[in-house]
């Protein structure tokens, strides 16, 4: 590229030649259209006939953006500006800045009025997907619309005399305002070798979208076989877009998939997908290849996975919500976690567009809603149904009665897992707080009415009210408190479905009450450490009283089998269908102790600075009650504990980025040390990343307040995940799940990233205890992921 040289002979050069295009167009009929152009050279000539300007030397040739859309900037070693056709030919290192695209050729023909031409030799970059086009004849149809003969494209920057790390070269390729960049007999290559063919394909090459062929993704698994991909988009209109997920599967067959996505305003919107596979792979009679060794029976070919959520606002603080999961059998998650159409990347996109991710791929019951929720100041009106799907499979139940240690036909029956769920069709829920006029208290309630309804088994139609009183110490005094009371009304009309039956009465009826009272001060000193800066210590006692009581127990249902039964004694037999069932009584004292530390300062420029720098925490509780021994799930004929575990919770800060935070469980009666954890997170920019979660729990039923129980498990694990960049291109990662109770590996995933400016690959490898993958992935930049390849072990 030649500097641009200014100087007096040239800056002359460049007002006489305007003064006389304006002279010789004020006497023509094209007087009414001035020239929108600036031009400057080293040398400009008029010419009278054509009526054109000849520019040579450091030619530059500017369109404001105040005369036309976007602006124009030429720059070229030689140029001929035709005046009356406004049309210019340049010669020589040839660059064009139009609008945010920069062209640069060999030489061009260009009509600046209908912005048309013809290039020779010429790159085109687009700056919204920051790729470049290539073609050696490229023909400009429009502002934005190219058509390149025998062209390449790259996000890869071009350097003289180099093959880029990856182009797709084409026989024509079409670039367009409104779509994408089409590709006629394009190939895939690397460097220059080339790799992957196909007759057609598209990627974005503008903001708009565009109907089309995506990049296709590639597989293979020892459980599946080779496995293609090819999604197809379809651009129905600006706020509506269809694309489909067309695939084979060598030892599954062909699946099908499906996503389509509407938009009508910032928080009205919805995405809704759809997989389909008939599966051919079979386990076998024997179960030799069982997926799991678990003794279930996978006997379903018709796969499917429906998933989606909606946003609507109606206006007025009125807001819908709809939450679709369905899936076939409760393996499907598990099998297909990856890939496009995957759990994984699905429950990252519904994370990041609606707030709400999707259940666990483990659970067996999947949940799909639909919710509106009407809101004002100070209280919340929702209406929801809400379903339940089983997905359980069902169990082979062995009895080799001819002792030949082969199961033959009659050898073996099934036992099906499949219940009827509960549904709540529908649940009605008003809550709200508003307040007292005069006084310091403020009414508040809590109001749901839901119908319980199930094909088999006994469902229930409950209506629960809960009416409260809250009110504040006054302010000004050195005790600050909050205190509450209330009572609660649960009525429920018990009914059986199908063939189920219900003996008891059908209806019952609940009463509870309940106080709160929570009271605290605070005691604050400043220690003064000169120019080092200064630490602030808050100490806040708090002294906490829970009283819940209720009038009788409820029948206790057992939900899998639609059956009943009924608990004179236990205090935790009002396990009917959910939390609003489980009342436990409560007479509690709790104590806490809270520990806040404050660093501060002054920096250089006199700006003030804080930081926290850590807390430490002392809390236990007592259970006053004394006609019931029995406490968070304790028998009578066992010994009661009136004192909670003294829990200790602590969290230091040594840097801005870095915590370090422990707790611990001390029992009151000989059982040591029964929980504890450490939990690590440093994070230094982007470049190095620690995580540490190590885990000891004695008895995973022990939860908050902690009173000592031993009707859970033992566990004892470790979390950890570490991060570096290695490199300005090369990153690593680190995952690892632990557990030291079974003595195994959960998960381990490494994960090796080597990103250059244009291109990306991940090898990655993982370990569970089902499966070993090793995965390799290729994206490029402004395309997409060109290569999903990976297998099992």
């Amino acid at each position: 590229m030649a500097d641009k040289r200014i100087t007096p002979g040239s800056v002359l050069c460049s007002i006489v030649v305007t003064l006389i295009a304006l002279v010789v167009l004020g006497s023509g009929p094209a007087a009414a259209r001035p020239i929108p152009w600036e031009i400057t050279a080293d040398s400009l000539v008029h010419l009278d006939d054509p009526n054109s300007i000849l520019a040579e030397g450091n030619v530059i040739m500017i369109r404001p953006k105040s005369q036309g859309p976007g602006g124009m900037y030429i720059r070229a070693d030689w140029a001929r500006y035709d005046v009356e056709r406004g049309t210019v030919k340049a010669r020589g290192n040839v660059y064009i800045l139009s609008g945010r695209d920069e062209i640069t050729a060999k030489r061009a023909d260009l009509d600046l009025e209908a912005e048309t031409g013809t290039f020779t030799e010429s790159t085109i970059f687009m700056a919204d997907t920051h790729m470049y086009v290539t073609g050696e004849e490229v023909e400009k149809t429009g502002e934005f619309n190219y058509t390149l003969k025998k062209g390449w494209a790259t996000a890869c920057k071009p350097e003289e005399g180099k093959s880029p790390p990856w182009s797709f070269t084409s026989s024509t390729t079409k670039l367009t305002l409104d779509g994408m960049a089409q590709m006629t007999n394009a190939v895939f290559h690397v460097k220059d070798a080339p790799v992957a063919y196909t007759p057609y394909m598209t990627f974005p090459a503008k903001t708009k979208r565009e109907s089309g062929l995506l990049f296709p993704e590639w597989s293979t698994s020892s459980r599946d076989g080779l496995g293609l991909m090819v999604p197809i988009f379809l651009n129905v209109s600006p706020s509506t877009d269809i694309t489909l997920y067309p695939g084979y599967l060598a030892k599954r067959g062909v699946q099908y998939g499906g996503e389509f996505r509407y938009v009508q305003g910032l928080d009205s919107h919805g995405t809704f997908m759809l997989n389909y596979l008939r599966d051919k792979l079979d386990d076998g009679a024997d179960l030799a290849e069982e997926y799991k060794k678990d003794g279930l029976i996978r006997r379903e070919t018709n796969r499917y996975w429906l998933r989606g959520k909606a946003n609507h606002d109606f206006g007025d603080h009125l807001i819908g919500r709809l939450d679709l999961d369905l899936v076939s059998d409760q393996d499907y998650l598990q099998e297909f976690r990856d890939g496009v159409t995957g759990f994984t990347a699905n429950n990252l996109l519904f994370l990041d567009e609606f707030g709400r991710d999707l259940q666990q791929e483990t659970l067996r019951e999947r949940e799909s809603s639909v919710q509106l929720v009407k809101s004002w100041s100070n209280m919340v009106a929702s209406a929801e149904l809400r379903t339940r799907q089983n997905t359980a499979h069902d169990i082979r139940l062995v009895s080799d009665t001819n002792g030949d240690g082969v199961l033959e036909e009659g050898e073996y029956t099934f036992l099906s897992r499949a219940n009827s769920p509960l549904q709540a069709l529908p649940r009605l829920d008003f809550t709200g707080r508003v307040p007292i006029s005069g006084t310091r208290m403020s009414a508040a309630w809590d109001s749901e009415y839901v119908n319980y309804w199930r094909s088999e088994g006994v469902g229930a139609q409950r209506l629960d009210l809960h009416p409260k009183l809250i009110t504040f110490l006054p302010r000004g005094g050195w005790l600050e408190g909050k205190i509450s009371g209330g009572v609660r009304e649960t009525a429920y009309q018990l009914e059986s479905y199908g063939d189920s039956t219900w003996e008891k009465d059908s209806f019952y009826d609940r009463q509870a009450y309940d106080f709160t009272g929570n009271m605290a001060t605070t005691f604050l000193r400043d220690f003064d450490f000169g120019s080092a800066g200064w630490l602030e210590h808050l100490v806040r006692p708090n002294l906490l009283y829970e009283y819940l009581t209720r009038t009788q127990d409820l029948p206790n249902i057992d939900g899998s089998v639609g059956t009943a039964a009924y608990s004179e004694s236990s205090d935790r037999a009002t396990n009917i269908f959910d939390s609003v069932d489980r009342l436990e009584r409560k007479n509690w004292l709790t104590w806490q102790l809270n520990n806040y530390f404050t660093l501060g300062g002054t920096k250089d420029n006199g700006d003030f600075w804080s930081r926290n720098l850590g807390q430490l925490k002392l809390l236990q509780t007592y259970d006053l009650r004394r006609e019931n021994p029995e406490s968070l799930g304790l028998s009578i004929t066992d010994r009661r504990y009136d004192w909670s575990d003294l829990r200790l919770e602590t969290a230091v800060s040594p840097t801005a980025n870095w915590t370090v935070g422990y707790q611990t469980n001390l029992s009151m009666y000989g059982k040591n040390i029964t929980r504890y954890e450490l939990i690590n997170q440093y994070r230094l920019a982007k470049e190095y990343t620690l995580g540490l979660n190590y885990r000891y729990l004695q008895d995973s039923g022990m939860v908050a307040p902690y009173f000592y129980t031993d009707l859970g498990e033992s566990s004892h694990d470790l979390i950890g995940s570490v991060g570096a960049r290695l490199s300005e291109t090369v990153t690593a990662s680190y995952y690892l799940v632990k557990s030291f109770t079974e003595d195994h590996t959960v998960e381990s995933r490494a994960r090796l990233v080597y990103q250059p400016a244009c291109w990306t690959m991940e090898l990655e490898t993982s370990t569970t205890s089902d499966d070993q993958r090793v995965m390799l992935i290729f994206s490029l930049e402004g395309v997409g992921r060109a290569f999903r390849v990976g297998r099992d072990l």
